[in-house]
């Protein structure tokens, strides 16, 4: 199979990394309106693709069979539903969408295509964070107090500085997808805000996230993009939870992380796994639709300033 990589970016130089290890996929074509962006990466990594500005160009240029989006989330939607119009499969970056109707759009054409739509839940599916989910479905019962902190330093802002709400669409949306694991009631109320806090630097933002269930569990989330490298946390967060007579923490320390795969690489080699399944093709991202359901809510509520209810996702959703 031969695939398209559209968005060239720094997180580009991982999932390239990731396909090269796995060597079922060939990468045929780079796609960016910055021509630099991706010469520098073809150059770092010694591939040959064909270079192309957007989608259309590509595919006159290269036969390809899935494509990887790699764009700034406002972009996935439109990016992922004109891959899967052209027949493609499709491996992109999280979130699905920005909002449950065009994820729900996206699962939809996908079954009706027989397409692969697969999205990036590295977080959600981290061996660490999964053995401490473990851990306290063993040691409690809900409901549960869950709260989490993450707080990252980049070096440089990238599209961040011109998203709207970069912490909810590309920081939070990955504790949606590890609270999930750990809060299996349905989520009824989320209260979210975003602030900018530019005088740190352009993509400086923090973020406070209240997410309801139903069983009375509670989930509070705070998170950042910030400047100093020393008031960072790791990326998968810091994470507590307490219950009745129950009470937990994790924290990744890499220090003490196993030598296992990196939960991104295992991702990736997943979806490879699912483009290669004889016979049938699944839609896996309709597990990933319970946490864009929390994302559009979240994005209404940063909007509103008010609490929001979180939409029910479909059963048959396809």
């Amino acid at each position: 199979m031969k695939a398209a990589l559209v968005g060239c970016g720094s997180i580009a130089s991982r999932w390239v990394r990731s396909l090269l290890a796995d060597g079922r996929i060939g990468i045929a074509a780079l796609v960016d309106p910055d021509q630099q962006a991706a010469q520098a990466l073809a150059d770092r990594y010694e591939l040959h693709p064909v270079f192309a500005t957007t989608l259309d160009e590509a595919l006159t240029l290269a036969s390809v069979d899935v494509i990887v989006n790699l764009t700034p989330p406002d972009h996935h939607y439109r990016g992922s539903r004109e891959a899967l119009s052209h027949g493609l499969h499709v491996l992109t970056e999280k979130p699905l969408a920005l909002n449950l109707p065009d994820a729900l759009d996206l699962v939809h054409l996908a079954h009706e295509r027989g397409l692969l739509l697969a999205v990036m839940q590295n977080r959600g599916a981290d061996p660490g964070f999964l053995a401490f989910r473990d851990m306290v479905r063993l040691g409690a019962e809900p409901p549960f107090v869950v709260t989490a902190d993450t707080f990252v330093a980049l070096p440089g802002p990238g599209f961040r500085s011109r998203q709207h709400l970069p912490v909810t669409t590309d920081l939070a949306v990955h504790a949606f997808d590890q609270v999930r694991t750990l809060i299996t009631a349905p989520p009824t109320e989320i209260t979210c805000t975003e602030t900018p806090a530019s005088f740190l630097a352009p993509h400086s933002s923090i973020a406070v996230v209240t997410v309801r269930f139903a069983d009375d569990s509670l989930f509070t989330y705070r998170g950042g993009f910030i400047v100093d490298p020393f008031l960072r946390t790791d990326a998968n967060g810091d994470w507590r939870v307490e219950a009745r007579g129950f009470a937990a923490r994790w924290a990744p320390d890499p220090a003490t992380k196993p030598r296992t795969t990196p939960a991104y690489q295992r991702c990736i080699t997943a979806m490879v796994d699912a483009l290669h399944q004889p016979g049938s093709v699944p839609v896996p991202a309709v597990d990933n639709l319970g946490s864009i359901a929390l994302l559009d809510a979240a994005l209404q509520s940063a909007a509103s300033r008010r609490p929001v209810p979180v939409r029910e996702v479909p059963n048959a959703c396809w």
